[in-house]
């Protein structure tokens, strides 16, 4: 190496010390604290095939009780069901019915999947969930930060088939989600094929618990 050269390495490198470091760290969302009282309202609109116009509901979620390992929920019908430490239903109380939507701690990149069982010991349904990203959404609550977690699941029998894919934003200033987009494809045999279902929940309002 030339006496030229030499000088010219040394200098990028005598600079390379004194160069700012370069911020490798992203997000991260850890579990939520709950309160009693945590309250969610959203409104939903509804698309289906072959059914002309959409249909706009409101639903909403309440914790009324909060447990070493469960959540009690009330929904907007007043009846209460339970959930798990990160929020992910629980349906008839049964652990292994569960979707796992959402596992904690939330980062970009962060994947996970699970296994859902039902009654009929022949059907189990398959889900993959990814965090594919942090963005900053508008609802009509307001401008929030969110993790975006895409979840893909199906599960069916010969003339039965269910796909299921969700976009959720889970928000760490609002606790849970400010948006979910949840579609629905059902192939089945006995009624002629298949129909597709949109519904997508956009928060009105986050009330915290005392």
């Amino acid at each position: 190496m030339s006496k030229q050269s030499k000088k010219w390495v040394l200098a990028v490198f005598a600079l390379s010390l004194g160069a700012p470091a370069i911020c490798t760290g992203q997000p991260v969302a850890e579990a939520p604290v709950f309160k009693v009282g945590d309250y969610w309202e959203l409104r939903q609109t509804v698309t289906q095939t072959n059914t002309p116009g959409d249909r706009e509901t409101q639903w909403s979620r309440k914790i009324a009780e909060i447990g070493p390992d469960r959540i009690q929920v009330t929904w907007g019908d007043g009846k209460v069901w339970p959930y798990d430490a990160a929020m992910n239903f629980i349906p008839e109380g049964k652990p292994e019915y569960t979707r796992i939507l959402v596992r904690y701690p939330l980062k970009a990149g962060s994947e996970w999947t699970y296994t859902r069982k039902f009654p009929n010991p022949m059907l189990e349904e398959k889900g993959d969930a990814k965090v594919v990203a942090v963005e900053s959404i508008t609802v009509p609550a307001g401008t929030f930060e969110c993790f975006r977690v895409d979840v893909k699941a199906e599960f069916g029998a010969r003339s039965y088939q269910q796909r299921n894919t969700w976009s959720r934003w889970y928000c760490p200033k609002i606790k849970w989600i400010a948006k979910e987009r949840h579609e629905t494809y059902i192939y089945d045999v006995t009624k002629g094929g298949g129909s597709t279902t949109v519904e997508t929940s956009e928060l009105v309002k986050f009330t915290p618990g005392q």
